[in-house]
């Protein structure tokens, strides 16, 4: 499998550091250095010798220097921490990224950042040198590097935090916004059922779980975008008798929902008909969950299989069906039950 590889140029003070170190921290690269990679070719920590050397070696080696740094490092990385995607900290010239590009393995994507001059001289970090080393033609070189760039970002215009979240787009970080990987469970129209034992018996089959009723803190918008880019299902229990609720608590969009499951209790003839259509109308449940008491309860809490059912059970959950417009796909056969009884693998 190609590895991806995020190569970034731009001029003096155009926020190339900035945008590897957000990769970096916020998304898991791993940042590679260019000057580093210098460094090992005898280079000095002077920017004017770093220009110096650059234009050496990309006359010397075509431009191939950087991808033969960047395949030592990350053979490395690879074999260490079993890393998949790396930032390059910067290019400088068309034949370093043409040497990148022709590397097999590689799946390069280049950004490139602009700034206007007066921008780079107030953020320079070396403004002592800033005229110097502007007029050096490794610098000039680096200006036609637009041209070839899958995405430019003016960063005068783009603050740093914009930037981010325009590269981390280009490059997919933030998973596909139809993927629906969320399933929900919510308390029916008797707010008071227990929907612990359905969380407890679906949870395994999830990546991530959240219990908004629970004490601990919820997952942050950030990790639920990590988990969401990564295809990892959620599941997520509600505090509240409403799915519109339970996903504003929750800070996840409508569209990642695939199911809801609304847990319902029934005594039978007691139930209440009128506040289960309500209640679905309102969650618009894919499966309902259903804990049998009173009666029902008591004649049919061996039950291991639906067929095991009683007459009367099972003609009661096809009306519980009709009226909620959903499936009874989890069904305790008791309040006390310690088993589920499901109707079809999850």
């Amino acid at each position: 499998m190609a590895v991806t590889v995020v190569v970034v140029s731009g001029p003096i003070g155009a926020g190339k550091t900035t945008l590897a170190q957000g990769l970096a921290r916020r998304f898991g690269a791993l940042h590679l250095h260019s000057r580093d990679f210098l460094r090992k070719h005898g280079g000095e920590d002077s920017r004017r010798s770093r220009q110096e050397l650059t234009v050496t070696l990309d006359r010397t080696t075509g431009g191939r220097w950087l991808a033969e740094g960047v395949l030592t490092a990350l053979h490395g990385q690879v074999m260490a921490r079993n890393a998949s995607w790396f930032v390059v900290d910067a290019a400088s010239s068309a034949v370093q990224l043409d040497g990148l590009r022709a590397s097999p393995g590689l799946r390069v994507v280049h950004v490139h950042l602009e700034t206007p001059e007066p921008e780079q001289a107030l953020r320079d970090a070396e403004p002592g040198t800033f005229e110097e080393s502007w007029a050096h033609p490794a610098e000039r070189a680096v200006h036609a590097l637009a041209s070839r760039a899958d995405l430019v970002v003016d960063t005068a215009r783009t603050p740093p935090d914009a930037v981010l979240v325009r590269v981390a787009s280009r490059l997919g970080l933030y998973g596909r916004p139809g993927e629906w990987l969320v399933d929900l469970i919510v308390a029916g129209p008797h707010g008071e059922v227990d929907t612990r034992p359905l969380t407890a018996h679906l949870a395994p089959h999830y990546d991530v779980l959240i219990q908004l009723r629970g004490t601990g803190p919820a997952p942050s918008r950030e990790e639920l975008e990590d988990a969401f880019a990564r295809g990892h299902r959620v599941l997520v229990e509600s505090a509240g008798t409403t799915a519109s609720g339970c996903l504003q608590a929750a800070a996840i969009a409508p569209g990642r929902v695939r199911r809801t499951v609304m847990v319902c209790r029934s005594e039978g003839s007691t139930f209440d008909w009128v506040r289960l259509r309500e209640a679905a109308s309102l969650n618009a449940p894919t499966d309902l969950a259903l804990v049998l008491a009173g009666d029902l309860a008591a004649t049919n809490w061996a039950a291991r299989r639906f067929d095991q059912l009683t007459d009367a059970a099972r003609h009661h959950l096809e009306e519980l069906e009709r009226v909620a417009g959903a499936s009874v796909s989890f069904l305790a056969p008791s309040p006390q039950a310690r088993h589920l009884v499901e109707r079809r693998p999850w």
